[in-house]
């Protein structure tokens, strides 16, 4: 019988309930006390959650357990505790106090002594107190949890320069254990052992409860890893229990000689500018005509569905999660291009028309920030700040143009953040936000979606800005490699590519490009001409239709003219020309303007007031029959004011009445009315 259970055997239901509530939160008490006292044992025995458990302790709980483990054994008299915990400040009620809540806690057990001269010990079981001995040192202070998915909690050092994890892995012995760490090595260095996986492996290989403590001797001897509770939840990090761990040294370094180890890709995936351009057309149908929500605030389904047929990025739907419109919407919004006004969406038309006047390289750097400091939504957690700025501080090392392996760039983005937790203050920086309004935000996040969410921003962030291209191989997304926009926005060296274009007779045009200034033409075509092709050599058509919209966006029929020319090796065709001329003849802007007119004037009492306005310095035009036009000037400013030279008027005598014209307002139907 072990130690545990031998400690276990003569407690009450009472004292089980209150051990298995510490130590196993949220599962039921309400049990027999003998599937109790198995849980309980099971959790003492394997360490469940020690780090956790340790760090809700006391610092007097810490010193008295660290008094009993630095005795030969775990057991020390209660009177040379006493004394011990004395010296440091401790009196005896205090000491009483403490030792009485460990063993409520199930820490420590009490022997009554025996006689006149038997004294009372305390003791440890020996299973928990190997457990204990791991996370406290002899002066009683926890090392950092954070410590524990590497080798700085070892007290002898790695050689990880001489060979690789897996050649380590191939020299154990039992071949239960090296199947979990191949395993795990897939996982970015941490397996569950209770998962669907683990249990397959263990059953085929005819284990039904395997020796875990003497299976975390034999990793950390041999410096693969770990095996136990690791509880990173001061970082807000959740890590399975019992988790086998590979330090992530071995995971960051397995990564790092990964890195080209990639073919060439069976397909691959580039967004090219299709982000901007839906942005350009949505902003402008929003501009044309303003979106009513729904009593829910959601976006209308039937004009979604319309919207989303002339969106450039549904052609990268089954590769990008979520739909266009929202995405789009959403960007808008972030920009501040599109606001919500009383469940309407209306177009900013100040930040619209600086956003048109922002050079496309500005843009991308706009956009690209915004999606750094993005933290909403299921695919966000606070540690993908500090992920993003590593994954880009990766790349930034990498000028080169070829394709390196996506999943060994998230290991060893991951791999590097787990080891500098300390450094980054991540503790420090989770407590700040628990203490701030953080209620709709992830501050705890399982292991596995800091790789996973890490992946949907390269591919729904970096990809959709153009700054990236994704590799497939075998149906799987595995490669990735910076495009010349992204080399360009991380002060990579680059050529300028082959930048032209064919225009056709038919108005059909074909751009041949490659670079940062195809990218910008490409844009720049867009905004009078429908895409029809998004092969590597895209092919437009422009339409009246088209060339409305462009010139809705800002562009004149002679800057359209313009970008054709420049762009074209050759003159345009004579039909492009007329077909110009023609379609942009009716398309010139009518501009209507506010103005005031004062009426119901004798000849005498016109040309006073418009002395008074000479005065003034207002403009103005008598139109004879008694009246008078202002022009350009607005009879209500939007808070309501008037113009000061009628408030002059006035005081000089005139009697002014502010008239509106009730035909131009809808009236609400009378009672009784159909």
């Amino acid at each position: 019988m072990s130690a545990v259970c031998e400690f276990l055997k003569g407690l009450k239901k009472a004292e089980l309930q209150t051990i298995h509530q510490f130590w196993l939160p949220g599962e039921s008490v309400q049990s027999r006390a003998e599937v109790l006292r198995a849980r309980v044992a099971k959790a003492l025995e394997l360490g469940t959650g020690i780090e956790e458990r340790v760090a809700r302790l006391s610092q007097s709980q810490r010193r008295l357990i660290t008094a009993v483990l630095s005795k030969p054994e775990p057991k020390a008299i209660l009177g040379d505790l006493q004394e011990t915990l004395a010296a440091g400040g401790a009196s005896r009620i205090e000491v009483e106090s403490t030792l009485r809540q460990l063993i409520e806690r199930g820490f420590i057990t009490r022997k009554m002594g025996k006689g006149r001269t038997r004294s009372e010990m305390m003791e440890i079981p020996d299973e928990l107190a190997e457990h204990l001995c791991r996370v406290l040192d002899v002066e009683g202070e926890p090392p950092s949890a954070a410590d524990v998915i590497s080798q700085k909690r070892l007290p002898f050092e790695i050689d990880f320069d001489n060979g690789n994890v897996e050649e380590r892995i191939e020299q154990l012995e039992d071949p239960a254990l090296k199947e979990l760490c191949l395993l795990a090595l897939k996982k970015r260095g941490v397996i569950d052992l209770s998962s669907d996986e683990a249990d397959e492996l263990l059953e085929s290989s005819g284990l039904t409860k395997p020796d875990l403590i003497a299976w975390r001797s034999v990793l950390e001897d041999a410096g693969i890893g770990t095996i136990g509770s690791v509880s990173l939840q001061d970082f807000g990090i959740l890590i399975p229990n019992p988790a086998l761990v590979i330090f992530q040294e071995w995971i960051q370094l397995r990564a790092n000689d990964r890195l080209e180890d990639v073919g060439e890709p069976d397909q691959i995936i580039e967004a090219g500018v299709d982000l901007f351009i839906d942005l350009e057309r949505f902003a402008l149908q929003v501009e044309h005509e303003p979106v009513r929500l729904t009593r829910a605030g959601n976006f209308p389904k039937r004009l979604a569905e319309q919207c989303r047929q002339g969106m450039q990025l549904e052609r990268l739907k089954s590769y990008l999660e979520g739909d266009s419109v929202t995405r789009v919407l959403r960007v808008a919004v972030r920009l501040g291009i599109i606001e919500n006004f009383a469940g309407e969406l209306r177009v900013n038309d100040d930040r619209l028309s600086a956003w048109r006047k922002l050079e496309f390289r500005r843009k991308v750097e706009v956009l690209l920030q915004r999606f750094l400091d993005e933290s909403a939504g299921e695919r966000w957690s606070f540690h993908q700040e500090g992920l993003r700025n590593i994954l880009l501080d990766v790349l930034k090392m990498r000028p080169t143009s070829d394709w390196i392996s996506l999943e060994a760039l998230i290991d060893q983005t991951v791999g590097t953040y787990l080891l500098e937790l300390e450094e980054r203050e991540v503790a420090e920086s989770l407590r700040q936000r628990r203490e701030e309004d953080f209620a709709q935000k992830r501050l705890q996040s399982p292991f596995h979606r800091l790789g996973t969410d890490l992946a949907y921003w390269i591919v729904n962030r970096l990809l959709c800005l153009g700054m990236c291209e994704i590799g497939q191989v075998d149906g799987s997304m595995a490669a990735v490699r910076l495009t010349s926009l992204g080399h360009e926005q991380f002060g990579h060296p680059c050529e300028a590519g082959e930048c032209r274009i064919l225009v056709n007779p038919d108005f059909e045009i074909m751009l041949f490009t490659e670079g940062v200034d195809g990218m910008c033409l490409e844009l720049e075509l867009a905004r009078f001409s429908e895409r029809v092709s998004a092969e590597r050599v895209r092919r437009f058509r422009a339409t009246p239709d088209s060339m409305r919209s462009g010139i809705r966006s800002g562009l004149t029929v002679d800057e359209i003219r313009k970008v054709l020319e420049d762009a074209s090796d050759h003159p345009l065709p004579e039909t492009v020309a007329v077909s110009i001329r023609d379609w942009g003849r009716d398309m010139d802007w009518v501009q209507a303007r506010p103005a005031i007119i004062f009426s119901g004037l004798r000849p005498d009492r016109c040309k006073s007031l418009r002395d008074l306005l000479d005065q003034e310095k207002v403009k103005h035009l008598e139109l004879g029959r008694g009246e008078i036009l202002i022009p350009g000037r607005a009879l209500q400013a939007a808070d309501g004011s008037v113009p000061g030279f009628i408030e002059k008027i006035r005081k000089e005598g005139w009697l002014v009445r502010i008239e509106s014209d009730d035909a131009l307002q809808l009236k609400p139907p009378t009672k009784g009315s159909r």
